[in-house]
């Protein structure tokens, strides 16, 4: 085992507090500013030209001919952005405050958005973006909120990495192989946004300690307080992922930062003040959102919903490289294609390969990182792999996410250790280089081999191809993990296999300026004078009308229920398992679904887990309270209490608008 270069230093040697910094040359000083220009630069790309990865062409007037402004293909899969996520972020844009159902809950908590309530509008600072609309372009607002998580993960995480001990090239590594995984592309970036607050907040606790070491108080508590708001975060939005994407990292630079002795006293200041700042603000949020808290803490899903630990098919833990194609195979048999994604769970076998090599030369700091980074990638995985049984409803954090939510999120803290790992291994040692490579290569043989079970069209050579190709780069990487090449191999490989997982789309489509969105402005001007409601029967015509600011029956109960106003559709609760839950969509429907017509009261039912369907009759909802005046419908209604007032074109279909009419 030979070693041919060496370092003047470990990785990371340079951080301790108190420290005078190194003089960087011309090299060094030019990467550290295009480290923050680059960034900088490619955001401002996307606000003026207002580009985001949205599948929002999905719902349009018509769906042929084929979007402009789009380049790859929107897929109805994605759900949880097109229809749902989109529709309230544009509403925000429309009404200045989000919109929700009579019957529900404000999903602000949920999606981070603000409503003008002063606390939340701190902690939720970039959803202030929406807000805006009346002042600036929607589609600019709408690229400037979609891609702040993106700014702040390539601001933050390199210079975090580096930070814990990663050297240059294996950071930029690092944060390639987190926003480039199939978990990130096919969750249209929702662990992304996660990560990147997670790393935002950890890098701010390193700036507090050492403005604090340094006698810079007023500063140092400022970014402090700035690190707590950013860490807040994590316990709204979609907490199972924030427990294995971003709890592993906090962990990791709070232990970090206690660990040096010289700058502990300051550490610890930081902490605590980031920590008084982050629970004041979340308490302050859920105090201003507290039904909605209530509410989703009350649900039977997600907030009653308890889990056990059970074990994932391989495909689902280390199948992740094979899934570069997905975006042209047709569905898979099982699941569908974000069920069957995951992160880079590979990376924790890389880095336990290496350990032994690299830990002799981890400080105490960088070892206490590298240990609560691959604890959390051991408890993920076993919440994965192993049978918990009824123990693991029992078990704090773990028993709110679903197995496979772990498998598909596991990766993240795995990577992050094995950058930091790969940074303190020596250099250019052939034989490990070629023993990781085979190992990685072998595990991936076995996984994508085990994908082919839900991916018929995956054919043999493409699964020897990606255990090779996978070898040879964890050979590369790890035969060389100083230098950039190894880095900008990997980042074109997954940039080629993942380029059209998402579509890149210029501007909001038909959501704002084709004529069905200018009459559902007009339905939002008319519902806010006269102080009414509208109700949709179908969830395209939601989306529209949330999207548009409509006061609307129908739309998201993303939180949970107001058992109040239910309660004025279903008195005595025998439909509550129906809609005591969070994450559904919610419409009416004017028939039963056979098709015979609806009955003289309020029926509620469900077509999927996810779906609330209240089948009423026009005339029980033109009679009742509940304050609709218009209902936007995908049929002809033959009924005495409703009267035609306007038609439009959504969704490939007439969408006719009626008054209602006592009868």
């Amino acid at each position: 085992m030979t070693s041919v270069e060496t370092e003047a230093a470990p990785a990371g040697a340079a951080e301790t507090p108190g420290a005078p910094p190194r003089r960087p040359g011309l090299r060094g000083w030019l990467t550290a500013r295009l480290e923050w220009l680059l960034p900088l630069l490619g955001y401002a790309v996307l606000v003026v030209t207002g580009t985001t990865t949205s599948s929002l062409n999905l719902l349009r007037t018509t769906l042929n001919p084929d979007p402009p402004h789009q380049l790859f293909e929107s897929l109805p899969i994605r759900s949880d952005e097109w229809l749902t996520a989109m529709p309230i972020e544009l509403g925000v844009m429309a009404h200045g405050a989000s919109q929700h159902p009579l019957v529900s809950q404000q999903p602000d908590l949920i999606y981070q958005v603000s409503s003008g309530s002063v606390i939340e509008s701190v902690l939720f600072l970039e959803g202030n973006l929406l807000r805006l609309g009346p002042w600036l372009p929607d589609a600019m607002l709408f690229a400037a909120f979609r891609g702040f998580s993106w700014l702040l993960l390539f601001l933050a995480m390199p210079a975090l990495l580096r930070r814990l001990g990663a050297n240059g090239p294996m950071a930029w590594l690092g944060t390639f192989l987190c926003f480039l995984a199939p978990a990130s592309l096919w969750w249209s970036f929702m662990p992304i946004r996660i990560l990147a607050f997670a790393a935002a907040g950890c890098l701010l606790l390193f700036l507090a300690r050492d403005r604090l070491v340094t006698g810079r108080r007023v500063t140092g508590l400022l970014l402090a307080g700035l690190a707590g708001l950013c860490l807040a975060r994590l316990v709204t939005y979609y907490v199972p992922w924030s427990v294995t994407v971003g709890v592993p990292l906090v962990v990791a630079t709070g232990l970090y930062l206690l660990r040096e002795r010289a700058g502990r006293r300051a550490a610890v200041v930081a902490i605590a003040t980031g920590a008084g700042v982050g629970l004041l603000l979340l308490l302050g949020t859920f105090w201003e959102n507290w039904s909605a808290l209530h509410a989703e803490l009350n649900t039977l899903y997600p907030g009653q919903r308890r889990a056990t630990g059970m074990a994932q098919a391989p495909y689902q833990l280390f199948g992740a490289p094979g899934l570069s194609e997905l975006e042209d195979d047709p569905t898979p048999t099982l699941l569908n294609q974000s069920e069957i994604s995951s992160a880079f769970l590979i990376c924790g076998v890389w880095a336990a390969l290496l350990l032994s090599h690299a830990w002799p030369r981890l400080d105490p700091r960088q070892r206490i990182a590298v240990a609560t980074l691959g604890i959390g990638t051991v408890a993920g995985a076993s919440w994965a792999m192993l049978s918990w049984g009824i123990l693991g409803e029992h078990v704090p954090l773990l028993n709110v996410m679903l197995p496979v939510r772990a498998a598909q999120t596991v990766g993240y803290p795995a990577t992050l250790a094995a950058v930091i790992v790969l940074s303190h291994i020596e250099v250019r040692s052939r034989s490990r280089a070629l023993v990781a490579g085979a190992v990685c290569a072998a595990l991936t043989a076995y996984a994508v081999s085990d994908l082919q079970r839900i991916l018929p069209s995956l054919r043999t050579y493409e699964v020897w191809l990606t255990a090779l190709v996978v070898g040879l780069l964890v050979a590369l990487v790890t035969w060389m993990p100083r230098h950039w090449l190894p880095t900008g191999v990997v980042a074109v490989a997954l940039l080629v296999a993942g380029v059209d997982a998402n579509p890149l789309v210029s501007g909001l489509g038909d959501m704002r300026g084709s004529v069905a969105a200018e009459k559902a402005q007009a339905m939002a001007a008319d519902a806010e004078r006269t102080g009414t409601l509208y109700a949709a029967d179908t969830l395209a015509a939601s989306a529209l009308l949330v999207a548009s600011g409509v006061p609307a029956l129908t739309g998201y109960q993303v939180t949970g229920p107001d058992p109040e106003q239910w309660e004025r559709l279903d008195p005595d609760r025998k439909a509550e398992a129906v809609w005591n839950r969070g994450a559904s969509y919610l419409y009416v429907s004017f028939s039963q679904l056979d098709g015979k017509p609806a009955g003289p009261e309020p029926t509620i039912t469900t077509t999927a887990g996810d779906v609330i369907v209240v089948i009423v009759d026009p005339c029980w909802l033109a009679e009742s309270d509940l304050g609709v005046s218009h209902v936007v419908s995908i049929a002809e209604l033959d009924s005495p209490c409703v009267e035609e007032t306007d038609t439009f074109t959504w969704y490939n279909g007439p969408q006719h608008v009626y008054a209602l009419r006592a009868g």
